[in-house]
């Protein structure tokens, strides 16, 4: 073999060296680039984009227009969490909105001790409240529920005698152990005033035995 072609044959390795050098590094480069996605879903958008970001994840957004990410959630992402890509799409929430005070959770009737659990809330006020859920509904009770205010019970029973009497505090709720009957109870909010004075509700309750009846004494406002 003469020397020109026993350089050639060396180029012609050097290149194919080169090349195979070039697509480890190229193969190397996007394995760089690729994340391993997070867990992004029920997550404030502000706090998922930073979550993202710090995985080395692109962001798409879709769903609802954002108008703040740092109340809005995410719904759902793709591609799952713990997959591999270059880019998370996350579908948003839309912003909510509702009224200042929302009152208590709704009544209800459990197994337990025989007693009433009551407290006091108010209802409406400003719409100034502001949540993220699918079709703006409140996922839990307790969500958008304000603490109780503070409030005075006074429970009578059907002979007409006050058998009993509590205080409820600012942020606690009242609980009462009764007889099995029916009974008149009397709350008064002690952190409200209408025309200078302490409104005051009054609603009729049935105990059951081995019952604990949950109801409260909420007052609309505008």
């Amino acid at each position: 073999m003469g020397r020109g072609a026993i350089w050639q044959a060396g180029l012609a390795s050097v290149v194919v060296l080169c090349l195979s050098a070039g697509s480890l590094v190229a193969g190397a480069a996007a394995r760089r680039s690729a994340c391993r996605v997070p867990r992004l879903g029920g997550m404030r958008l502000s706090d998922a984009r930073e979550r993202a970001a710090h995985a080395g994840c692109a962001v798409h957004l879709a769903g609802r227009a954002v108008e703040d990410a740092g109340v809005q959630t995410v719904q759902r992402q793709s591609p799952r969490a713990g997959a591999h890509g270059t880019t998370v799409t996350l579908w948003v929430n839309p912003l909510c909105r509702g009224s200042a005070d929302a009152g208590g959770p709704p009544s209800s009737v459990k197994p337990g001790p025989t007693e009433l659990i009551t407290g006091f809330y108010l209802d409406g006020g400003p719409a100034d409240r502001r949540w993220s859920s699918p079709g703006c509904r409140r996922v839990t009770p307790s969500m958008h529920e304000e603490p109780p205010g503070a409030g005075s019970v006074q429970v009578v029973n059907a002979a007409g005698a006050v058998v009993a009497t509590r205080a409820a505090a600012s942020g606690s709720l009242a609980t009462i152990s009764l007889p099995a009957g029916s009974y008149t109870v009397t709350g008064t909010f002690l952190d409200a005033t209408i025309n200078g004075q302490h409104p005051v509700q009054s609603m009729s309750v049935e105990i059951p035995s081995n019952r604990t009846v949950r109801k409260d004494f909420v007052l609309s406002i505008k």
